[in-house]
């Protein structure tokens, strides 16, 4: 069966860098603290004052991203919404425990709980944008995002959607860095910071001029030997007309961490040796959900270069890869 092809119309970020722009591809902001938040664009000027004072920094971040995006695409109702979040409304989550263990459980505001599960930010985009569709959220650590795009590909190639809002939504907060710190995840000498994560993309089977590029191809692979790897590799390249002679460059998440960096230098000389190599964590940090800038930034330059083509390459310490192939649109 021939395969849909599938597009990423619109991306829209807010993290480390300069709000609802592209500006870091001209000019970065850089950072030499260990934890740095997100710079928020002013709310003010895209919700009611009600909403912002309602709404916790995630959700704002999330809604406003998803307004950019549906703005330019104008497409005012996804069929479906897809959001990755490994942590979720940490913030209110941390809220919600400090009160009830400094109030004994009792006078306890039912806000913050209400607003701290993982599926908040789906669930309230679709209320604000009135999208009764296919919606769910992943929460699967460092993969979260990664799921939720192959899901939206998935429902598109059986042709039950035309778009999909996907989204990759994480914030942090002091007391959770410390633990990830000590764990060795984040904080580590020479290490990019940590940093929040508000990213959403509008993907979609119509090319259009605005389209930033084709999502080609995506595969995870959990647990994967060199062997099914290496499968995994030609076969998502084959389905795309391609062969690794084609492939313009690897995007990798090396974040100065010799835990993690070790493990994509082995995947990148065992599989992709010699192809340009292009880096995005020393521009938004690390995180949970930091994959979604990375397949943003990557969508931007295909778009605003001359670069044919992408591939896109998260692995966890854990050992899953998810492969992402972006041709030109």
């Amino acid at each position: 069966m021939k395969q849909q092809k599938v597009y990423i119309q619109a991306a829209s970020q807010i993290s480390i860098q300069e709000p609802l722009s592209e500006q870091w591809m001209q000019e970065p902001l850089s950072y030499s603290e260990p934890f740095v938040n997100a710079v928020n664009p002013p709310f003010k000027e895209y919700m009611a004052p009600g909403e912002v004072r309602r709404m916790g920094n995630l959700m704002k971040r999330a809604l406003v991203t998803t307004l950019q995006v549906l703005q330019k695409t104008g497409i005012e109702h996804p069929d479906a919404m897809m959001t990755g979040t490994c942590l979720g409304s940490l913030d209110y989550t941390v809220r919600f425990l400090e009160a009830m263990t400094e109030n004994g459980e009792e006078t306890l505001s039912p806000t913050w709980f209400m607003q701290s599960t993982h599926n908040t930010v789906g669930s309230s985009l679709a209320i604000y944008t009135k999208s009764h569709g296919y919606n769910v959220t992943y929460s699967h650590g460092s993969i979260s995002f990664d799921l939720a795009v192959q899901d939206a590909w998935m429902q598109m190639q059986l042709g039950k959607i035309k778009n999909a809002l996907v989204g990759g939504h994480d914030e942090m907060v002091e007391s959770y860095y410390q633990l990830m710190k000590k764990s060795g995840y984040v904080g580590q000498e020479g290490m990019v910071p940590c940093g929040e994560v508000a990213m959403s993309m509008m993907l979609n089977t119509d090319e259009s001029a605005d389209s930033l590029c084709e999502l080609a191809g995506i595969r995870l692979c959990h647990r994967s030997t060199n062997e099914l790897l290496q499968q995994h590799i030609d076969n998502l390249l084959s389905e795309a007309d391609m062969t690794m002679d084609d492939l313009s460059a690897v995007m990798t998440g090396m974040n100065g961490n010799p835990a993690n960096d070790q493990l994509y230098k082995q995947t990148i000389d065992t599989f992709f040796g010699g192809k340009p190599l292009l880096n995005y964590k020393h521009l938004f940090g690390e995180n949970y959900t930091v994959s979604a800038l990375g397949l943003y930034a990557s969508a931007h330059i295909l778009k605003n270069g001359d670069m044919k083509s992408v591939l896109f390459l998260n692995q966890t310490t854990e050992g899953d890869y998810t492969l992402i192939l972006l041709k030109k649109a």
